[in-house]
């Protein structure tokens, strides 16, 4: 193995087997960008007909113009002929398949307690001209009706790229919490934290699915991508917002008492800012990596000075976790270099990434001590055209040093994101990774036998 860590082997505790995905090929999709594997049909006989997987795509230079979504279902029936899955897709959209969403990011699947159907959110809006007008698009995948823009009532031309479900107002109902920015004529942003109010009654033909009720929790804060997770301090739980926020350029955190209603008040939000100035984030998320039952928060930043370095950093989590003193950062992998382009300042390397056990036999194995083993990390390089695998070089708690792997060189500017599911149930991953520049998708698996 190769490493851009530098951070030295460790001599004790080697961690288990580790191998690289197999090539199965890959298809042209202009402009592939954000892509994700969702079990729309959950009750199928056929394991491989439960998956379908979404291809968002954009064109920046094309103002004012919407930009396509696409659908494959039942991917892992077609693993042998992956050249030609681009003649199975389908595009998302009334009419047989409209475009109606400006710059789509990600796809986010909508939960059945929601909707009663199997459904999903497409996000959009970006800020490029002509691109800024987002909307949260809901999908009915059971009858292909849609979309439904529940953010329809926004006033400011507002960018999503990511949403969470829950029972802000305590009255039985999942709502929808966005993070999203905007961008005005003279270079201005503006970012807010929402919650968007479930009405009810909600039908599968669209009934209720336009205007909800908005309401702003936070001002200048998050603004791309959150996650809601629990911590505990004192003997008191905290319900906790983990964000990496791409205008402020930090990694923080939101947090309220963790009983009912509590997120429907700002004056019960509180924060801790775990880094003050990471750089431009592209995502920051929250896992339990050594399990050793804490979470630990990682985050992808690019530094925005000239000659600019991407990294990927570890913070652990402190046991005085609401003190910013506390935290520490580790390195897991370092010295990305995002292409410099005149016409677009903002590139970024890494990008978004995925915590996965690569096969079901390896996530059943245990250490000694009967903790899990460590998970590998799948991470794009996005605006330098790669994509990667990250190892832990041991099972050590605490040995944070990643050995890192190149997997897909686009030989591109850009990359896109990747999605990680067994799509046949063989028990192994299947990896499906954009290269938003060369106009392909990359399919991979784990499975080491033909």
């Amino acid at each position: 193995m190769c490493s851009l860590v530098g951070l030295g082997l460790s001599s004790t505790s080697i961690s288990a087997e580790r191998w690289l995905p197999r090539s199965l090929g890959s298809f042209y999709l202009k402009d592939a960008a954000f892509i994700e594997a969702i079990e729309i049909h959950p009750e199928a006989e056929n394991y491989a007909d439960r998956f379908t997987l979404y291809f968002t795509t954009f064109n920046p230079i094309a103002l004012y113009i919407h930009d396509p979504v696409y659908r494959l279902n039942s991917p892992g029936n077609y693993l042998n002929t992956v050249d030609t899955w681009d003649e199975g897709l389908q595009k998302l959209g009334p009419n047989g398949g409209e475009n109606t969403a400006y710059w789509p990011n990600q796809v986010v699947s909508v939960p059945t307690e929601v909707n009663g159907f199997q459904g999903i959110l497409q996000t959009s809006g970006f800020l490029a001209p002509g691109k800024k007008f987002g909307q949260l698009e809901v999908y009915n995948e059971e009858n292909y009706l849609g979309p439904w823009d529940i953010a329809s009532n926004s006033e400011a031309e507002w960018s999503y790229h990511w949403v969470m479900w829950h029972d802000v107002d305590d009255d039985g109902l999942l709502d929808c919490m966005a993070a999203r920015f905007n961008v005005d004529f003279f270079g201005n942003t503006k970012s807010e934290f929402v919650w968007m109010k479930n009405p009810g009654n909600l039908k599968p033909d669209g009934t209720g699915w336009t205007g909800w009720e908005q309401h702003v929790l936070i001002e200048n804060g998050p603004d791309v991508h959150v996650t809601m997770h629990t911590l505990e301090d004192q003997g008191q739980n905290y319900s906790v917002i983990v964000t990496g926020e791409l205008w402020t350029n930090r990694v923080m955190l939101y947090y309220v008492w963790d009983k009912p209603g509590a997120w429907s008040d700002p004056a019960n939000i509180q924060s801790v800012v775990i880094e003050p100035d990471c750089g431009t984030i592209f995502e920051a998320n929250a896992y339990d990596i050594n399990a050793d039952g804490k979470l630990e928060i990682l985050a992808s930043c690019t530094d925005g000075q000239d000659g600019k370095e991407g990294n990927f950093y570890l913070y652990t989590l402190p046991d005085n976790w609401r003190s910013p003193e506390n935290w520490e950062r580790k390195l897991l992998a370092g010295n990305f270099k995002p292409f410099q382009s005149t016409f677009n300042p903002k590139t970024m390397s890494p990008g978004k990434f995925k915590i996965f056990y690569p096969s079901l036999d390896y996530e059943s194995q245990t250490n000694e001590d009967g903790s899990r083993l460590k998970p590998w990390i799948s991470l794009s390089g996005d605006d330098d055209g790669k994509h990667y695998l990250l190892y832990p070089q041991s099972e050590d708690k605490e040995d944070w040093n990643y050995d890192i792997e190149t997997i897909i060189d686009t030989g591109a500017d850009t990359s896109g994101t990747m999605a990680i599911m067994d799509l046949d149930g063989d028990g192994y991953q299947e990896l499906i990774s954009a290269g938003y520049s060369a106009d392909k998708v990359y399919v991979h698996t784990f499975s080491p036998n033909p």
